[in-house]
């Protein structure tokens, strides 16, 4: 928490932005050719029109976010933006302004809604159910971190909103946890009443329902990551189908009974959505979550140029087009699309753009103090400068949730987050991808000191008494990373509960140096596409490198090294070095599966918890790989002994943050000192 602004802020970083790329020349071609097909069009009769308001990846942050922005002078002015009552006083004016255009509304959520935040760590589901409820959404999509509180609790918060989570690539029937939830669907359809959407069960509960004309139908879809159980622990007996293939049967059937208005609401990411939509036919909307793309210019909030907001992609069949949109991060934007359809149901416009939420509280310093806040007439000047701003809209938090917010669950939170281990008079930025939302060709700085945090806590002699043997060098992936550290002092919980969240304990294995090249290739180049899901980016400690992409998008390494004796050394393909990572991804998880393969028969892996306290190490025997019905993964780990008893009593699972945690404590001053970058990225 940022005790420096009292009842308020537990937020992640406007900085930690999963990286959809600047605008390229193709993408810039490929819409001036969408364009181009639908002038040379003759237009049919106009038909229904109507405005989606979206969000997604909001990842439990209820209260508002720091951030800063460009000031009219140039110089940069510090303020805070989003939080969930910002998002619902937003979301009602663009409903009430929509019914006032006579335009009928449906509010959409992309996913992700879990993890993130001291609040889900200390309420989880339950505080989802309770403020979700409360902003009237429509519906939602099944994100990847709805499942990292297991299906028990997935099942919990499916099964008590008041919206439906959609999924229709998720075959359920095997699983007993899920199967009997009928709130978590493959789709829902609504029916136009009186300028209303109405799921089509109230529509046909209504009293003569059936005796009226042929109402006006849309359905919304959702899709779930295909390769879901190779991202997340726990999927049970889910099986998750192809992404296109089950968009396509879907569309096909829903179009069968009549309906010819189709949204999907993803969770894919950017550039699956882009894919997607040139890969089926019938779409009409694709509204999406997973890679954090707050689409549209924000480089006066330092947050970037990504790609268009509302990008039209022919579909196959070179008539149809799909309009694709997201909005952003951590509850920080609301995205506004209208959409406008002939009588044949084909789409023949669709605008609108994303909008950060901002407060009225303006201040010169990161810091945020009580004198360094703008008041009287130079405050009045400046909020009128921030509100002429493109993208961006002064919005004020709806008070009845921010009283919920304070009174039932703040106290809890504050009280978590235990004692102060160091401060910072800057931010320490966190970013998936390097030279994006602001940052340099080395991207994140809170990312190396992590992996510094690591490898120096795992070469403590109280660890190697456990471990047996030094670690080489340590990598993190930048989604492992939740959020960057504002300004000011930084407590226990600003680590546990907001930078490193997860049970994750941490993994020590040897790799050949050949192994690591295979690594640092696949999963630096998986980030590079546009609109790519770039939380695999490695960053590291002891080990440096240099990643550039050459002009056909692929990637060369250079200038691979490992630091050793203070001297650095090229890693050699054939010898074998002692890697420290995250148990998560040491087990193959999010792009990682080159860990896998070299674990798939045997390892001397093992994964370092604390058992009262104490360090306690776990060998592992091997990783397996098991393959479902549709072809999906799932990585099972194999100990050789006992499993982790993460959960139990005196136990604590979390020994990357403890390891950062003691890493400040033993190092007061390190952010005063410039850490030498380890990472390098050149784009082309």
């Amino acid at each position: 928490m940022n005790f420096y602004r009292p009842l308020l802020v537990l937020s992640l970083s406007t900085a930690l932005f999963a990286c959809s790329l600047p605008y390229t020349e193709r993408a810039y071609n490929e819409r001036a050719a969408v364009a181009a097909v639908a002038a040379n069009t003759s237009q049919p009769a106009a038909g229904l029109q109507l405005k989606i308001i979206h969000i997604n990846d909001t990842h439990s942050q209820f209260d508002e976010s720091p951030a800063k922005v460009v000031g009219s002078d140039g110089k940069p002015l510090y303020t805070f933006i989003g939080g969930h009552p910002r998002l619902l006083t937003e979301a009602r004016r663009l409903r009430e302004s929509a019914t006032a255009a006579g335009l009928p509304s449906l509010f959409l959520h992309g996913g992700d809604a879990f993890k993130g935040s001291a609040y889900f760590e200390l309420f989880e589901q339950k505080i989802n159910i309770d403020i979700l409820n409360r902003m009237q959404l429509d519906a939602m999509a099944l994100g990847n971190h709805e499942f990292d509180i297991g299906l028990a609790k997935l099942a919990d918060f499916a099964s008590n909103i008041n919206f439906p989570l959609l999924a229709a690539n998720v075959d359920k029937r095997a699983e007993p946890q899920l199967a009997g939830v009928a709130n978590l669907k493959p789709y829902q359809i609504f029916v136009l009443e009186n300028n209303r959407w109405l799921s089509e069960a109230q529509w046909q509960a209504q009293s003569a329902a059936q005796n009226k004309a042929a109402p006006v139908r849309l359905a919304i879809f959702g899709l779930a990551l295909e390769d879901m159980r190779a991202m997340v622990p726990d999927t049970g007996a889910l099986v998750f189908e192809a992404e296109v293939a089950a968009a396509q049967r879907t569309v096909d059937y829903l179009q069968q009974q009549g309906i010819n208005h189709i949204v999907a609401l993803t969770h894919l990411g950017n550039q699956r959505d882009l894919r997607l939509a040139a890969a089926v036919n019938g779409i009409d909307i694709i509204v999406g979550g997973h890679s954090h793309s707050l689409l549209g210019d924000f480089r006066h909030w330092y947050l970037g140029l990504q790609g268009p907001y509302a990008q039209q992609v022919q579909n196959p069949d070179g008539s149809g087009l799909t309009c694709v949109v997201q909005a952003g991060q951590y509850a920080q934007a609301v995205g506004a699309l209208t959409v406008s359809f002939d009588s044949q149901g084909q789409i023949t416009d669709c605008r609108g753009e994303n909008t950060l939420l901002a407060s009225r509280e303006l201040y010169r310093s990161a810091l945020r103090q009580a004198d360094s806040q703008v008041n009287g007439d130079t405050l009045a000047q400046k909020l009128a400068y921030l509100q002429s701003l493109p993208n961006t809209r002064i919005t004020e938090e709806d008070a009845a949730l921010r009283q919920v917010i304070n009174e039932v669950y703040l106290p809890a939170v504050k009280q978590a987050y235990g004692e102060q281990i160091s401060s910072t008079e800057r931010a320490i930025p966190h970013v998936r991808l390097p030279g994006t939302s602001g940052s340099d060709q080395h991207g994140s700085e809170l990312a190396g000191h992590i992996a510094d945090a690591m490898y120096s806590w795992l070469n403590t002699e109280q660890v190697q008494a456990v471990v047996a043997g030094p670690v080489d060098f340590s990598l993190i992936g930048a989604g492992n990373i939740r959020s960057h550290l504002e300004a000011g002092a930084i407590y226990e919980g600003h680590i546990r509960l907001e930078v490193l969240p997860f049970d994750a304990p941490l993994s020590v294995l040897t790799v050949t140096g050949a192994d690591v090249l295979a690594l640092l290739e696949e999963t630096i180049a998986a980030t590079l596409p546009e609109g790519a899901h770039a939380g695999k980016f490695p960053y590291s400690s002891h080990l440096r490198y240099t990643a550039s992409e050459r002009l056909d998008g692929s990637l060369q390494l250079s200038e691979v090294a490992i630091l050793r004796d203070g001297q650095w050394q090229a890693l050699q393909p054939e010898q074998q070095y002692r890697l420290a990572t995250t148990n998560y991804l040491a087990n193959g998880n999010d792009g990682w599966q080159r860990l896998q393969k070299v674990q798939q028969h045997s390892t001397d892996r093992q994964d370092i918890i604390l058992l009262n306290g104490q360090p306690k190490a776990f060998a592992v025997k091997r990783v397996l790989a098991n393959t479902d019905t549709k072809g999906q993964q799932a990585f099972v780990v194999e100990y050789a002994k006992e499993s982790l008893p993460c959960g139990s009593a005196g136990v604590d699972c979390k020994t990357a943050a403890q390891a950062v945690i003691d890493y400040l404590q033993a190092n007061p001053t390190i952010w005063q000192q410039p850490r030498p970058a380890t990472v390098t990225l050149w784009r082309n």
